[in-house]
């Protein structure tokens, strides 16, 4: 059985994908990208939220819009990192972005003021982190192709490790009288996300990568210019030369047949033509981290809450790199396989409020959820190149961005409305829960209509295919019968 959607090849085949070798150190380099940015992202909830409300005298809701607006601004970068990506390449963009948010993560440890901190980890920081993320997935497409869906899940485990590893040790640094409270470890994860100039460095671009195409495009329209630049000057001292000899000849009185230009050759033909012309948009990406589990209201052990934190993070990495695995198989129909890991994290979800104080039945959730939506994570981008080719990937994946972002900025408020709202009851997140993974599980279930409505479609070219057919034959008839009818008239 074959992935029942052939990918679209554009050209990023043969020697130029080397599927190895240079392109496992770039896996290495997007493994530790997202283990540091998403580690850092996706703890800072757990860490800095009490530290943070105990200081600036706040309730837990501004302060949490803090961790809601630094991945809500990350994807809804995703569209400019594109065009960023496309046009300066994945390293150059990679060492801008992280430069960004480590500027934007050191300005929070100067003034602790929850409005700065909206600006400085929120916004500058979820820029830089919005382009860092896309280069270390698209780099990992640019250096695979039969490997992909492998190479791609080993490098988002990083993400995984990163929150597990993250949420154990910052408590540590921020209770140590050495890094002066929670504002020395947001200048120590500065430091860190700094280290990610080092991982761009290595992202060494390929000749397929658009931002190699364009700077080819762009180095043949300066030699252009510049060759015509050189034909014009040399045309106009050919004819400074010419006017010389003409006015010599009327002094001298010379017969003007006489006199000849040797070896001018002009040539004005245009240069433009070496331009190349043809551009190939080769993208790859993958959406973000996929939910925040709250253990607190289900009053389980104080002691025992991390162990469902690391279940989440230690199978989500196992289900990134198994399940890319598994979609690298020829057998196995990757479309089928990302709707089941959407449906089985959509159903464990709606039973997450279920598990009450039980430590042992939270981590089964917990291992569920991080299996199955780590693996989805890890399609993600794979789903896309199958559908729409890698040609267009980068805008596709783009506008995923775009509405991921929307989502995560309106769904961060509406859940703690929710929890907040239902308070009261011994479950606060029950229907959060329902709704959330209820949708998670309808996402799922919509998408088994692709391969319907691609067949549709499919049906209507050939249609439209076999009309045109007739429609020429058609015309072929009549104008063959026109003789015939003037020879009997």
């Amino acid at each position: 059985m074959t992935s029942g959607i052939q990918t679209k090849n554009s050209g990023a085949s043969g020697p130029i994908v080397p599927d190895g070798g240079w392109g496992w150190i770039i896996v290495f380099s997007s493994f530790m990208i997202h283990f540091i940015m998403d580690g850092i992202t996706y703890s800072m909830g757990d860490v800095f939220l009490h530290p943070m409300m105990d200081n600036l005298h706040k309730a837990r809701g501004p302060v949490s819009t803090i961790f809601g607006i630094l991945p809500a601004i990350t994807l809804a970068t995703g569209p400019i990192a594109t065009i960023f990506t496309n046009t300066y390449g994945c390293r150059k963009v990679t060492i801008v972005g992280s430069c960004l948010a480590a500027v934007g993560f050191l300005l929070s440890y100067l003034w602790a003021n929850i409005w700065f901190y909206y600006l400085a980890i929120g916004i500058i920081g979820g820029i830089g982190f919005g382009l860092i993320y896309l280069p270390a997935i698209v780099s990992v497409g640019f250096y695979f192709e039969r490997k992909r869906s492998f190479a791609m899940g080993i490098a988002v485990c990083g993400s995984g490790l990163g929150t597990l590893a993250f949420p154990a040790i910052m408590p540590y640094i921020i209770n140590s009288p050495l890094w002066f409270g929670y504002e020395g470890a947001l200048l120590l994860e500065a430091s860190v996300i700094f280290i990610c100039v080092i991982f761009g460095a290595f992202m060494i671009p390929l000749p397929q990568e658009p931002s190699e195409i364009r700077r080819l495009e762009r180095k043949a329209r300066i030699e252009a210019k510049q060759q015509t630049r050189k034909e014009i000057t040399a045309m106009n001292e050919n004819n400074e030369q010419q006017n010389k000899l003409i006015q010599n000849n009327e002094k001298s009185d010379i017969p003007l047949e006489q006199l000849t230009v040797d070896d001018i050759d002009i040539n004005e033909k245009s240069q433009l033509d070496k331009i190349v012309s043809n551009e190939k948009d080769e993208e790859i990406f993958v959406p973000r981290k996929d939910a925040v589990y709250q253990a607190t209201d289900a009053n389980v052990i104080v002691h025992k809450r991390h162990w469902i934190i690391m279940s989440i993070g230690i199978s989500n990495c196992f289900g990134r790199v198994i399940i890319g695995f598994l979609a690298d198989r020829s057998w196995i129909n990757r479309l089928t396989l990302y709707n089941t890991t959407l449906i089985i994290a959509g159903i464990s979800t709606m039973f997450a409020p279920f598990c009450n104080s039980s430590v042992a039945t939270h981590m089964i959730y917990a291992s569920l959820f991080g299996f199955f939506s780590g693996g989805y994570v890890g399609l993600t981008s794979i789903i896309i190149v199958d559908l729409v080719g890698v040609d267009k990937l980068s805008d596709a994946f783009g506008v995923l961005l775009l509405f991921q972002g929307i989502a995560v900025a309106i769904g961060t408020p509406v859940v703690g409305s929710m929890r907040d709202a239902f308070s009261e009851f011994d479950r606060p997140y029950l229907w959060p829960y329902l709704i959330f993974g209820g949708s998670i599980l309808l996402s799922g279930l919509i998408l088994f209509a692709i391969p319907i409505l691609k067949r549709q479609k499919e049906r209507q070219q050939k249609l439209s295919k076999h009309q045109l057919q007739m429609g020429v034959l058609s015309f072929s008839k009549q104008d063959l019968s026109a003789p015939e009818q003037q020879q009997q008239i």
